[in-house]
């Protein structure tokens, strides 16, 4: 018996369409009247008196302050119980492996870094699920009030399965992890990309919340993207959207490892930057050496810089023309960056609406959450699984 069949019925009507709708609705808002909820919403005032009735009565949503008559009966305003539904993120990079558990507003309750000894499938999900069992143990979680699980993962996913295709950082193909892991967590297991993962996280708790096409573009370990349209994330028929790293970028660029040249991947991986940097200067330097040379303007660093964020700014402005974006993130190391790639970025990206004459506006910026991006991303992906509603059967 699933999850959904088995425990509270609330679950079951979270994912009805309207309840769903008026979730989100307050989701966004942070609290309504009814008269507000039928306004924003467009349903009748007797299907969201119903819902909002139904929905109190699973403790799900609250009833909180009156607020003042305008001639008839004084507005009471309702909201979520933020304290009866949680969400557990998962990231699995061989670099960093790590389990959190989280509110729905995004707040990372409790967080605990893992350092696996054995990166082969079967011993690293079961490291993670005695990771997950503890950090509910330690924080007296009822697992009855855990939305899901999200997992955020480096490489091709088939998300709609659980399915981990292939990743070249984990040394992983055709891996079930969500069959691996809800097997014995007994919860909703919900896999993702780490950028497309880090796309939902600024769209759900971050710079790209409140608008509708997006994109993040993640650095240093490499390059992809996440793509949100329509306040959807796009992964496309064979889960190769974003997949950007080795697609050749700059004419006539610099040789990639794949064989090509001017590949976005070449300029944003950050071992190949540093290693550039040795045969340039005949000095290795750490990742945060580099970073004082660049803020000091050395030569050999800031030519390096300029390369990537020539490289980021084609980028930024090619993929955000196309598909007529609100925002753009740019994540990692270069992220980091305001004066050299930020705003560089922008700049250029400006200077293209100009003299295409396209009358839009877009905001490139930084990542919202630094090193945590990937687990509020793989929460996020709870959420935007949880709140798409689908039809149930009535009861």
């Amino acid at each position: 018996m699933s999850f959904l069949d088995r425990h509270i019925s609330s679950t079951r009507l979270i994912r009805t369409y309207n309840a769903s709708t008026v979730l989100q609705t307050l989701y966004r808002y942070g609290s309504c009247s009814r008269s507000q909820l039928t306004k924003l919403t467009g349903m009748s005032p007797a299907t969201i008196t119903r819902i909002v009735a139904e929905l109190i009565e699973q403790g799900i949503v609250l009833e909180g302050r009156v607020g003042k008559s305008t001639g008839g009966r004084r507005p009471v305003y309702v909201h979520i119980d933020y304290t009866k539904l949680y969400l557990v993120s998962i990231k699995l990079l061989r670099d960093d492996c790590s389990v959190a558990l989280l509110d729905l507003r995004g707040q990372i309750l409790s967080k605990n870094k893992m350092t696996p000894a054995d990166f082969n499938p079967n011993p690293l999900i079961q490291d993670v699920i005695l990771a997950v069992e503890n950090l509910l143990r330690d924080c007296q979680i009822n697992r009855e009030h855990i939305l899901g699980v999200g997992v955020a993962i480096s490489g091709v996913v088939r998300s709609e399965v659980g399915l981990m295709v292939n990743s070249v950082n984990l040394g992983w193909k055709n891996v079930p992890i969500a069959e691996l892991l809800g097997r014995d967590l007994d919860l909703p297991i919900y896999v993702e990309n780490d950028a497309n993962a880090s796309a939902l996280a600024e769209f759900w708790f971050g710079n790209a919340k409140d608008t509708a096409n997006s994109m993040y573009i993640k650095t240093e370990t490499g390059a992809g993207v996440g793509i949100i349209i329509g306040k959807t994330l796009v992964s496309g028929p064979r889960f190769m959207t974003g997949e950007i790293g080795h697609v050749p970028l700059v004419q006539n660029g610099r040789p990639c490892r794949c064989g090509q040249r001017g590949c976005l991947e070449t300029y944003v991986y950050l071992d190949d930057v540093l290693a550039r940097y040795r045969e340039m200067t005949a000095k290795a330097v750490s990742r945060s050496a580099f970073i004082e040379l660049i803020h000091n303007g050395h030569h050999s660093a800031s030519e390096i810089v300029g390369e990537t964020a020539q490289a980021l700014a084609f980028a930024c402005a090619h993929w955000g023309v196309l598909l007529d974006l609100d925002v753009i993130t740019i994540g990692g190391f270069w992220g980091g960056l305001k004066k050299e790639i930020i705003d560089y970025c922008q700049k250029y990206y400006n200077e293209v609406l100009e003299k295409t004459g396209i009358p839009r506006q877009i905001k490139i910026t930084n990542a919202s959450f630094g090193d945590d991006t990937d687990l509020l991303g793989a929460a996020g992906l709870v959420i935007d699984r949880w709140f798409v509603p689908f039809p149930v059967l009535e009861r």
